[in-house]
This record gives C-alpha cells, structure tokens and sequence, in this order.
C-alpha cells in the first residue's frame, strides 16, 4: 500500500475520531456476514461506529487526535467502536458479542475520557447501569428516605391525634359526672 494512500486512510480515521473522548479496542477474528452486520446494526442503534482498522495507520490518526495510548492497544486485526455512544455503550455490546462469539471478538482495550483502559477496565465499565437506570437509582435513593420520614411524620401526628381525643373525651367524660 502507497504512503499517500495510508496517509489519506489516517486522515480519514483521524476525521471520524477527534470529535470524541471513548472507544472500545477489539481484536477481530473470523466473523460470519450475518454476525458482523449484525453487530454493526447494534452498535449503530446506540450511536457507535465500528471500524476495522490497519493498526499501523491507525497509530498515526490516533496519535494525532491525542490518543496515543491507545495505538498501543492495537494487534493482530483489530478494530475501534466509538461514537456518540460512547465507550459505555459499545462495552456493553462487545463484551456481550464476546461471550457470544469468543473466537471471533476479544476486548483489548478502551479509552474512557482520556484515559486507556485494559481489557478488564472495558469488561467492568460494561457492568455500569446505563443512565436511566442509574437515575432512577438515584431517585429511588432520594426518595427513600423522604418517604420514611413523611411517615414517621404521619405516625407522630396521628399519635398526637389519638391523645388529642384521648384527653378531650376523658376531659369530656368527666364534665357530664
């Protein structure tokens, strides 16, 4: 392959990654058509591109997007997942497609924010709740206690309540003697 045609490959990759912060690293093996569109259309719903890369070319885009770390990550055939998704999303997918298929996807490693991850950094991001479900988590936590306390609220005022009665009908009792 001609220089001139690596360098347009780098600047072509370099155009599809600089906008983003995450990726998932993967080792490829051999994947069946309907596997791998599969996995793409997957990927795709969540907002993550996949690219089988040159590792050479890619170590030169992604060195000049700032994302040197991850040129290391790079052997034997790999490709990168990255996108609006992010690196969460993708992890979920490819550490799924892994179980899936352990012959033909193997996670090498990632990117989250500026900062490489190993394989077992990428493994344990994919065990993240995704953001709905971590707000209502969150919410469920938030609440949890303000309904305690509403209650116990409710508890003592109707404590209040039953020896409000209590005195007005002993007091009352005692005026009809």
């Amino acid at each position: 392959m001609s220089r001139r045609m690596k360098r347009l490959m780098a600047e072509e990759l370099k155009g599809r990654v600089e906008d983003h912060d995450s990726c998932v690293v993967v080792g490829v093996g051999p994947l069946t058509v309907e596997n791998a569109n599969e996995l793409r259309n997957e990927l795709r719903d969540q907002g993550v591109a996949f690219t089988v890369v040159k590792n050479s070319v890619a170590r030169h885009a992604l060195a000049d997007v700032g994302w040197d770390g991850v040129g290391e990550l790079l052997s034997g055939s790999s490709a990168l997942a990255y996108g609006e998704g992010g690196a969460l999303a993708a992890s979920k997918i490819l550490v799924g497609w892994e179980k899936k298929v352990p012959d033909a996807i193997a996670i090498q490693g990632g990117l989250l924010e500026g900062k490489v991850l190993d394989t077992l950094a990428v493994r344990q991001l994919a065990t993240i709740p995704d953001k709905p479900v971590l707000y209502s988590m969150l919410a469920a936590a938030v609440a949890a206690p303000v309904t305690q306390v509403a209650t116990l609220v409710g508890d003592i005022l109707a404590g209040v309540a039953r020896a409000v009665g209590a005195v007005a009908e002993k007091q009352g009792g005692g005026e009809e003697e």
